[in-house]
C-alpha cells in the first residue's frame, strides 16, 4: 500500500517495522502554524540541519519555501498518515517578508545560520513566537479548519488516518524507573492534544490511531534518548500492528495485545537494566526519507 506522512519520526518509525507498504512522500518539521503563511525563498543550496543530511535539507527547503503541503497534496497514496507532534514547535515571526513565519527547531536555526554564511537575508529579524499563549482558540480553528479543507480535496476522510500522541512519562535505567521532569516535549502534549481535537472535528469521518498503552521507551533509540517520543521496538511493533489493521481494514488489536505482553515478558528485564549511552546521542540522528 502507497503512504503519505505529515508528521513526523513518531509515525515514520513504526514503518521500520513492516515491509508490506512504501512511503510514497513523508514531510517533518513543516509547522501546521506557519503552513500557510508568506514564504521565505531560499535556494536547496542554502538549507541547512543539525544532521546534515540531504532528507533535513530538503525539510528545511520546503519549510521555508511552504512546499511540505503542497508535496503531500500532490503526490498520490491510498493513504495519508497524519501526526500533529511537530505542533509542539514554537516559531518564529520575520519582519521581511511581511506575514512570514517559520518553524523554530535546531535544523530551522541551522538554515538561518547558513544563510547568514552565505550573505543573504542580512537584515532579516526574527521574533520568538511562543504558539500556545499567543495564538487564540479562533485562531487555532482558522488554521485546522484550513488545513482540513486543503486536504479533503485530495483525500476522502475514511483513507485519512490520525496518529493521536502519546507521550511516555517515564523511563528505565539501570533497574530503575526515572519521571520525566522539566520536559519541554511533555509540557506541549496537551497542546497537540488540543489541536488534534479540532482535527477530528473539523474531519469527524477520519480514521484515528489511538494507542493509549504507556509507551516504552528506549533510553538509546538512533535519535537520541530518554525521549519521551522515543521507543523500544516492541512497542512499535505493536503500535504498528494496530496500524496495519486500520490500513487493511481487519481486526488486529487483540492479537497486537498477546504478542505485546508476551515480548514484554521475555525483554522487560534487559530492558529495565539498560544504561544511556550518551556518547551514541550525537552520532545516531541521521534521519532518511
Amino acid at each position: 500500500m502507497k503512504i503519505n506522512i505529515l508528521g513526523s519520526c513518531y509515525t515514520r518509525e513504526l514503518f521500520n517495522y513492516s515491509d508490506r507498504h512504501s512511503i510514497e512522500c513523508y514531510v517533518l518539521q513543516q509547522s501546521l502554524f506557519t503552513m500557510f503563511t508568506t514564504p521565505l525563498p531560499i535556494d536547496i543550496a542554502d538549507a541547512s540541519s543539525v544532521d546534515g543530511t540531504n532528507f533535513m535539507n530538503r525539510m528545511m527547503y520546503y519549510e521555508f519555501n511552504k512546499l511540505g503541503l503542497p508535496a503531500i497534496l500532490k503526490t498520490k497514496a491510498d493513504k495519508l498518515i497524519i501526526d500533529l507532534v511537530d505542533c509542539r514547535y514554537d516559531i518564529y515571526e520575520l519582519n521581511s517578508p511581511k506575514g512570514s513565519k517559520i518553524i523554530y527547531t535546531h535544523d530551522s536555526r541551522a538554515t538561518f545560520d547558513n544563510l547568514a554564511k552565505n550573505n543573504k537575508y542580512l537584515n532579516l529579524e526574527r521574533q520568538y513566537i511562543n504558539v500556545p499563549e499567543t495564538f487564540s482558540d479562533d485562531t487555532l480553528r482558522e488554521i485546522v479548519s484550513k488545513l482540513c479543507t486543503e486536504l479533503l480535496k485530495v483525500y476522502k476522510p475514511e483513507d485519512i488516518i490520525l496518529n493521536r500522541v502519546n507521550m511516555a512519562k517515564y523511563y528505565y535505567e539501570n533497574g530503575k524507573r526515572i519521571d520525566f521532569e522539566n520536559n519541554f516535549h511533555l509540557s506541549r502534549e496537551s497542546f497537540v492534544q488540543k489541536i488534534e481535537n479540532l482535527l477530528i472535528e473539523f474531519m469527524p469521518n477520519i480514521c484515528i490511531l489511538n494507542v493509549t498503552t504507556p509507551p516504552l521507551v528506549d533510553i538509546n533509540h538512533r535519535f537520541g534518548g530518554p525521549h519521551p517520543m522515543h521507543y523500544e521496538s516492541i512497542y512499535y511493533r505493536y503500535k504498528m500492528q494496530i496500524l496495519e489493521g486500520l490500513l487493511t481494514d481487519t481486526d488486529t488489536l487483540e492479537l497486537a495485545k498477546k504478542e505485546y505482553e508476551k515480548a514484554l515478558i521475555e525483554n522487560l528485564d534487559s530492558i529495565q537494566a539498560k544504561t544511556h549511552n550518551k556518547s551514541a546521542d550525537c552520532k545516531s540522528t541521521k534521519r532518511v526519507d
